[in-house]
């Protein structure tokens, strides 16, 4: 799903185990075993998020139409 993704940045709106609905920019390391690793934040601090929690994601696009890369 999303593993043609690693190393872009990615905008993810996410439901955690407890039902909360976040929306975030992460930018994606690694994607294994139904686990999205990722780093988050502006200190980019790492994250593990599930894929079933992923409810909708989108590529962040700088302004000249391009993906964010590495």
């Amino acid at each position: 799903m999303l593993g043609k993704y690693i190393g872009q940045m990615v905008e993810l709106v996410y439901m955690d185990r407890a039902g909360h609905i976040t929306q975030r920019q992460i930018r994606i390391n690694s994607v294994h075993g139904g686990r999205i690793r990722a780093s988050a934040g502006a200190d980019g601090s790492p994250r593990t998020f599930l894929e079933q929690g992923v409810l909708a994601w989108r590529p962040v696009l700088h302004k000249d139409g391009e993906a964010g890369i590495c």
